[in-house]
């Protein structure tokens, strides 16, 4: 059993590399995971706050994203610290299926502007919830989108969204990839 969020996370994503933020609020990366020349960038302190879900019902959470190593570290942690911070604010749980943006560049220079919250699915089941906590921390796994995406998935909704993905040859962790758009 993951005694700490940081365990059940390097037991997934190997060592922590290097982290960024304060006490409160920090960003962790780890290299080579869940592919080759990616790098996972995860929020570490944003569980600490219980969030409320639509129902009412509480649930921690804590942010992933995953992209090309050819993309400024500080440049993602900074978003992911920022993007944390937006959550903390509107005091809501990002549910699967939620879209946010589109707005700026994620980071700059960059073609993504809004991200899509979904389970972690390129990672092992058992690491997408830590049951050391209470109420349990889930991880969020937010998918960089560009506008034309974000839009396609709130019109269609978030199933048929991630069918079109899945039939889609997706560049996950391209930060400047095309939006996959199609039928309405």
């Amino acid at each position: 059993m993951n005694h700490t969020i940081i365990d059940h996370l390097e037991s997934y994503l190997g060592t922590i590399e290097r982290g960024w933020g304060e006490l409160e609020l920090q960003v962790a990366k780890f290299t080579g995971i869940p592919d080759k020349g990616v790098s996972t960038f995860c929020t570490l302190g944003l569980s600490r706050t219980p969030l409320p879900m639509r129902d009412g019902r509480l649930v921690r959470q804590e942010l992933l994203v995953s992209v090309a190593a050819r993309y400024q570290d500080s440049a993602v942690a900074g978003f992911l610290l920022a993007f944390s911070e937006y959550v903390l604010s509107k005091n809501r749980a990002l549910l699967r299926g939620d879209v946010v943006g589109p707005a700026a560049p994620l980071i700059p220079g960059v073609l993504a502007s809004a991200v899509y919250c979904a389970m972690p699915v390129f990672f092992p089941d058992e690491f997408a919830t830590f049951r050391g906590s209470d109420p349990p921390t889930v991880l969020v796994w937010l998918v960089p989108q560009p506008a034309a995406e974000a839009e396609f998935a709130r019109r269609v909704g978030w199933d048929r969204y991630e069918t079109t993905l899945e039939e889609g040859e997706v560049d996950f962790w391209n930060l400047d990839r095309p939006p996959v758009v199609g039928g309405g």
